[in-house]
């Protein structure tokens, strides 16, 4: 109860810090108001990390040098390099361009210090599996408050819920793999890149949205889970043992690595 009442103190705090930087700043020209947001939310949850000491520090620093290592920021690469090459986005003015990247740097890095850093931090003494699975539903459901008061969609909340507690257990298993909650700060606002440099078309608003069957509807974020969870379970995998023993005796069979020890 202690924890979960500390859990929900966090959040009450953190949509408190959402609200504030309204007071002062007024509208969002060049994301002035959002990177100011995520700034106060990143200093407010390093200070409660590091003064409260949670269990979570050691993830606090570069990356280790390893084959895991390696081998997840490689994973975490592919998985966002679509992101840039796949014609959905393109580069905006500079006066867009450089405040838009100060954007979801802010976003990638205050959003993790929260759910990777101090929930799953909080949560470390459950089990690392209980901490990763705990976090993630938390950070899934922070992201409601996007559809909350006239913006209200249930389905469209339930979607963005379930994918990004999906993601959220990807971004865990990064960080942990990784020993660098950086690596995994990074690869969120590579992840958000879409909400900067989303490429626009004349027909993007064009004509009424699609109607979805209630089977399309409950099914569609299920997509994200399945695809994001093996992955992450794949690199926690490579956390623990390096690759599997299968693979290194397909790389080796196929000369795809030229030095490897099974």
């Amino acid at each position: 109860m202690r924890v979960l009442a500390s859990l929900l103190g966090y959040i009450a705090v953190l949509i408190a810090i959402y609200r504030v930087p309204e007071l002062w700043v007024k509208g969002d020209k060049n994301f002035t108001n959002s990177i100011v947001t995520y700034a106060v939310v990143l200093a407010v949850f390093l200070a409660i990390i590091f003064l409260k000491g949670f269990d979570c520090l050691e993830y606090f620093r570069l990356p280790r040098i390893g084959l895991a290592s390696f081998s997840t920021i490689a994973i975490a690469a592919m998985f966002v390099s679509p992101r840039f090459w796949s014609g959905q986005s393109e580069m905006k003015p500079i006066g867009i361009a450089l405040p838009g990247v100060i954007y979801l740097l802010g976003i990638g890095f205050s959003e993790e210090v929260f759910s990777r850093g101090l929930v799953f931090g909080k949560l470390r003494h459950l089990g690392e599996r209980k901490a990763m699975v705990y976090s993630s539903v938390v950070f899934g459901l922070l992201h409601i408050n996007v559809y909350a008061g006239y913006n209200w969609d249930l389905w469209l909340a339930y979607d963005h819920v379930i994918s990004a507690a999906a993601f959220g257990f990807l971004a865990c298993a990064i960080m942990i793999t990784t020993r660098s909650i950086w690596v995994s700060a990074i690869f969120h606002a590579f992840f958000d890149l879409h909400l900067v440099f989303e490429k626009v078309t004349e027909d993007s608003d064009s004509g009424p949205c699609p109607a979805y069957t209630l089977w399309d509807n409950l099914l569609n974020p299920w997509f994200e889970l399945f695809l994001y969870i093996p992955i992450a379970l794949f690199i926690m995998r490579l956390n623990r043992g390096g690759w599997p023993k299968w693979i290194l005796r397909m790389a080796k069979r196929y000369k795809l690595m030229a030095s490897i020890k099974s």
